[in-house]
């Protein structure tokens, strides 16, 4: 029996997709692909089993609610076929679900690695939940960015300027401008391939969970007090 595939065959084999990103390459590559697939399957799961210890919200989840398939949708996209990236995302009720959650992001032949927490939806209806938690409970969310050392605000696509109705004097008056609330910690290939990941992610990710929960607290709100629906969307790719 061949041994299962380590961490440095997938980064060699998402690097050679990235050059060789058409259908024959990938067909002859196949069972190659297949074994990395197990690995990734396999870490996912790890992660996840980990991550569960932390957050409650996350039981129940199988591999398919929290990683992606390779094939690129082709049908409205003029695209390469195969996604060049691994993304593992754990959130509440899978990674269609319109909850914040915890995820890991994987992307050798440009070395972007970074792992993430919060919500990456720009959806107003959540947007306006999440600030109304920010006007009553403002400290909370302070708390817990002091909380989360290490971690740095994603201001991608914020406003320039304070909404019209923000707070200026709210501890966290800058939360306002944000579209998307996410938590990012930029990683390292040494950090991937250095013995011990899922404990290190699991360390990483544990000073997030108060942040994922309060956001989560204002996606509940949206739910059950507006109607919102709760039908499976399409989580994307976090662009960085």
């Amino acid at each position: 029996m061949k041994p299962m595939p380590s961490m440095p065959a997938l980064l060699e084999f998402y690097r050679q997709l990235t050059e060789n990103n058409y259908k024959p390459w990938f067909d002859a590559h196949k069972q190659q692909y297949l074994q990395i697939k197990q690995f990734k399957d396999s870490l996912a799961i790890e992660l996840l089993k980990a991550l569960q210890t932390l957050d409650e919200d996350l039981k129940g989840l199988g591999i398919n609610d929290i990683t992606y398939r390779i094939y690129q949708d082709m049908r409205f996209h003029d695209r390469e076929p195969y996604k060049n990236w691994v993304g593992i995302y754990m959130a509440k009720k899978g990674k269609k679900s319109p909850y914040a959650g915890y995820y890991l992001h994987i992307e050798p032949y440009i070395g972007n690695f970074f792992i993430c927490a919060g919500l990456y939806r720009d959806d107003k209806t959540l947007t306006k939940s999440v600030r109304e938690d920010l006007m009553y409970s403002g400290e909370d969310f302070a708390a817990c960015l002091r909380d989360a050392e290490g971690w740095e605000i994603d201001w991608d696509r914020a406003l320039k300027k304070l909404p019209a109705d923000a707070p200026a004097s709210s501890p966290v008056a800058d939360l306002f401008r944000l579209k998307h609330y996410l938590l990012v910690k930029n990683i390292d290939e040494s950090y991937l391939l250095k013995d011990g990941l899922v404990d290190r992610l699991k360390a990483d990710f544990a000073p997030t969970v108060a942040w994922v929960k309060l956001l989560n607290r204002a996606v509940d709100y949206a739910i059950e007090e507006w109607g919102y629906n709760i039908d499976p969307g399409t989580h994307h790719k976090v662009e960085r």
